[in-house]
């Protein structure tokens, strides 16, 4: 399996997810610098850095991104790639596997950075206090909580082998999750997981607004819920998609 995975990280050296890794920091730090400069002063103890970079840029951004590292990561093996791999004898469930392994920790990458300039940014350009103990409890959340949506970007992919197609789907699925996020029928829909996981963590309603500590939404339950729910759902897709390769290749 190592090898597998050796593979698949030296193909995306010079794939256009090397170049995705160098883009996103930049997005981040655009972005940020535009909604925070829009919305002016934040309230006392609030955070409009944590707001924008948990919030709307899990909303507008993190689903096209999270969509490009999976159809990028796919699109590598061509038809004759695919022919030239069964005959040498390897398995396609493995190679999804290491694909797999590849995307996370590209995304855990670009969460970290994210995090660590977002931090910059509220720090030494908005003079806001962010309390790193969030931030870090917020990143990790926010990765757990993209599981599905990548898993489920493999899967779709697997179906349809149309990039525009997995994109659209994750943008267009993403933006009824603010409201889905805040009912009860939240857990049926992963698109909406990492937005109601993070507001007992950072304090912003799916919306964007502010909440108080008394807010029924505050509570941590819904936190420790997404948490299973997402190491769930992206463990069945990826037996599923696993399954369905090792029919379709007999390996």
């Amino acid at each position: 399996m190592n090898n597998y995975i050796k593979a698949e990280f030296i193909k995306d050296k010079r794939s256009a997810n090397a170049t995705l890794m160098k883009l996103v920091p930049v997005i981040v730090v655009v972005f940020n610098l535009l909604m925070v400069s829009l919305m002016g002063v934040a309230p006392t103890g609030k955070s409009y850095v944590m707001a924008t970079t948990f919030n709307w840029y899990p909303i507008l951004i993190l689903p096209v991104i999270l969509s490009l590292l999976v159809v990028n990561s796919c699109s590598k093996e061509t038809p004759s790639h695919l022919v030239s791999q069964k005959s040498l004898g390897l398995s396609g469930s493995k190679t999804l596997f290491a694909k797999n392994v590849v995307v996370l920790v590209e995304l855990l990458v670009l969460l970290i950075i994210s995090s660590v300039l977002a931090d910059g940014l509220g720090i030494f350009i908005f003079k806001e206090i962010i309390h790193i103990k969030t931030l870090i409890m917020a990143t990790i959340t926010l990765f757990i909580g993209s599981l599905p949506v990548v898993g489920m970007s493999f899967l779709l992919f697997y179906v349809v082998h149309k990039k525009v197609v997995v994109i659209l789907i994750n943008f267009l699925f993403v933006f009824p999750s603010a409201l889905i996020a805040v009912q009860s029928k939240w857990i049926f829909f992963p698109w909406a997981y990492s937005l109601r996981m993070l507001v007992p963590i950072i304090g912003v309603h799916p919306n964007g607004t502010f909440l108080t500590e008394e807010n029924p939404l505050m509570t941590t339950h819904a936190t420790y819920l997404g948490i299973l729910l997402s190491l769930m759902v992206y463990s069945l897709v990826l037996i599923t998609l696993t399954i369905l390769i090792r029919r379709k290749n007999h390996d």
